[in-house]
């Protein structure tokens, strides 16, 4: 991209300016203003735009993709160099006397959370005065919205990793199943067959097929209209042979993906970060279901929906079965099936219901 003659020059005389201490947000605005710098509308450039500008590392070259921590660079021209930037940025500090913005709450169960209260899923917000942050309902009960605060929530959730992680044990069995399951799969597969049948006969074909021109019991002619015909066919069942084999392999990742992260469940939440925790409860959790201020239900996603049923502290109910509620901790129970059995028929979801 290219900067306008007019406005690129001058944003780059603003950092070089704001630079010296010498103006304020507002006093650069008024003077911009007075020097003719409008918007596209000929209005006047907002004092918080300004500060949007001052802030914004594009003016040094640089875009909004990152690998890993390191910026990408764009192919624009840069209006200011490093020196003068962290300059405008330290002035900009000393006019705010060093005040942190507020941070907004990163909220772990963002379009996760559903109130029974209501019967409706909620919605994740925060009160800048107040300084609370909290998940609201979409719908109402008695007539008024019902607020969870998002600290007492989310305090929760710990308790819930904890349950759902696997023991050493557990994991070493799945795994031997999952394996055991996925060799069994593989060679079982209708289409697959049919598509490796296929190709095997054609094979035998083309074999006939060469030895009836060589005994020229048919043209050269025929022979290869055939042989066109069969590559044809070849082509498109090899293409169908390696797509079925690759979603294999990739269901098959997912799974020992997801039991690696399953054995370490509680220690990633506990030692992550606040956007490593929301990333972990997006992949885990399909939806929670709160009540009266407490996580009642956890539904997982595939395919933790087999992995958390082996956990040591969790119970697992699959959908449309009443839930058994006792007095005492949840226990590990394991249910009278193959470890095979249990990867067949296992649902897409996965409820846990907490007592």
């Amino acid at each position: 991209m290219r900067w306008t003659p007019r406005l690129g020059p001058f944003v780059a005389k603003a950092f070089t300016e704001m630079a010296t201490g010498k103006w304020t947000l507002r006093e650069w605005a008024d003077y911009a203003y007075s020097m003719g710098c409008r918007t596209r509308k000929s209005s006047r450039i907002a004092v918080s735009t300004w500060g949007t500008i001052f802030h914004n590392r594009f003016y040094l070259g640089e875009t909004w993709l990152r690998r890993a921590d390191v910026p990408t660079r764009g192919n624009h021209e840069p209006l200011t160099d490093e020196t003068t930037f962290a300059r405008t940025q330290e002035v900009l500090k000393k006019h705010d006397n060093y005040k942190q913005r507020t941070q907004r709450h990163k909220y772990l169960l963002q379009r996760l959370l559903y109130s029974e209260d209501t019967g409706t899923s909620c919605y994740a917000e925060t009160h800048p005065r107040k300084k609370i942050s909290y998940y609201r309902t979409k719908g109402k009960m008695n007539g008024s919205q019902v607020f969870y605060n998002a600290r007492d929530i989310e305090e929760q959730l710990p308790a819930i990793f904890k349950a759902i992680t696997i023991e050493h044990q557990a994991h070493v069995q799945l795994k031997e199943g999952l394996d055991s399951w996925f060799t069994a799969e593989s060679s079982g597969r209708e289409e697959l067959l049919q598509a490796q049948n296929r190709l095997a006969k054609l094979e035998r074909i083309e074999k006939n097929l060469q030895r009836l021109v060589i005994e020229e019991e048919i043209s050269f002619k025929d022979f290869k209209e055939h042989r066109v015909c069969i590559e044809a066919e070849r082509a498109n069942l090899k293409t169908l042979v390696n797509t079925i084999s690759y979603d294999q392999s990739l269901i098959r990742a997912d799974f020992e993906i997801a039991l690696q992260l399953a054995s370490e469940l509680d220690f990633l939440f506990a030692k992550g970060d606040k956007d490593e925790r929301r990333l972990l409860c997006e992949t885990v959790f399909r939806r929670l279901i709160v009540r009266d201020r407490k996580i009642v239900q956890v539904e997982l996603n595939s395919p933790f929906t087999l992995i958390a049923s082996r956990a040591k502290g969790s119970e697992p109910i699959l959908n449309g079965q009443p839930p058994q509620r006792h007095h005492y901790p949840l226990r590990n129970k394991t249910r009278p099936t193959t470890i095979l059995i249990l990867i067949k028929s296992v649902p897409t979801c996965y409820t846990l219901y907490l007592v």
